[in-house]
């Protein structure tokens, strides 16, 4: 156990790599502190055993899980784009069908494995009834074993609650529906090349805005909703916008589905100011 790493990443590192500056460090807004400082991105987005699962043979078994999945396809993905963006003209499609479905994934695993979508989630369904559990005696004995507690002690329900949550959001069914949502939407990239305009990201990359409701409450925002516009940056200087088709305020854009456009300084503070609000705490500016 002594050699199996502690320190888990809610925002894998190979994202974080796209936001260093020239000396590999990020700049960095503690939302609570109010405060500035550099960091590196194997310091950032980090919490110790958080994705550790006491219910699993393999306790560490959701570490490798988004590894595997989502983080070997990330920075081919990521080069693609960032490359394709730089080098095309405003207008000119370079979204495919088999980068959107890389990025769907990447952007529906990172939603679902950041503290604050954890926590916003877990009103979607009770983790206080085992029995929806799949082998929930299995797991009380190992919950036992590990951590010498029962299901109804404070460290049980939250280790079945961890356990559930893990095992919902990483489902097959889930993963492929939510991608689905989101490859049935308008998708568009904004790069800011000719202003300049540095894009945030931050601990909760994902970035949900309700247009009917003109908010970025979480109680507002949820992936499946059809007013949700979808942001998702990519690097300081190119920015994923994932549009719903049904909404008229935006019914321009759907002539420019999968195409990159130059976006305006408006947009990317709107976004910024989005990341501010929806940061769990660090906002990597």
């Amino acid at each position: 156990m002594n050699n199996i790493p502690r320190r888990h990443h809610m925002v894998p590192q190979c994202y974080l790599n796209y936001f260093v500056n020239e000396n590999r460090r990020i700049n960095v807004f503690d939302i609570m502190q109010l405060c500035e400082y550099y960091s590196s991105p194997k310091d950032l987005a980090v919490r110790r055993d958080y994705y550790r699962d006491y219910l699993k043979n393999d306790e560490f078994i959701w570490e490798e899980h988004y590894s595997a999945i989502a983080e070997s396809i990330l920075p081919k993905t990521f080069d693609y784009i960032i490359n394709k963006s730089v080098h095309a003209k405003s207008g000119e499609k370079i979204l495919t069908d088999v980068i959107k479905n890389n990025m769907a994934l990447i952007i529906i695993t990172q939603l679902f494995r950041t503290e604050k979508w954890k926590y916003h989630s877990y009103k979607t369904f009770s983790p206080e009834i085992p029995l929806i559990l799949n082998g929930f005696k299995e797991k009380l004995q190992l919950l036992e074993k590990r951590c010498g507690k029962g299901y109804f002690s404070e460290k049980g329900i939250e280790a079945f609650a961890r356990n559930q949550y893990l095992e919902f959001a990483n489902s097959e069914f889930i993963l492929y529906t939510h991608r689905q949502i989101l490859l049935d939407r308008t998708w568009i990239i904004f790069k800011s090349i000719k202003n300049k305009k540095r894009i945030f990201s931050s601990d909760n990359p994902v970035l949900l805005y309700n247009i009917d409701l003109d908010s970025f409450d979480l109680a507002d925002n949820y992936i499946n909703d059809l007013n949700n516009t979808l942001f998702f940056p990519l690097s300081t200087g190119i920015l994923l916008m994932i549009l719903p088709n049904n909404n008229t305020q935006l019914i321009d854009f759907c002539d420019y589905a999968d195409c990159v456009l130059d976006g305006s300084e408006e947009l990317f503070n709107f976004h910024n100011r989005g990341q501010m609000m929806q940061a769990s705490r660090q906002v990597f500016t």
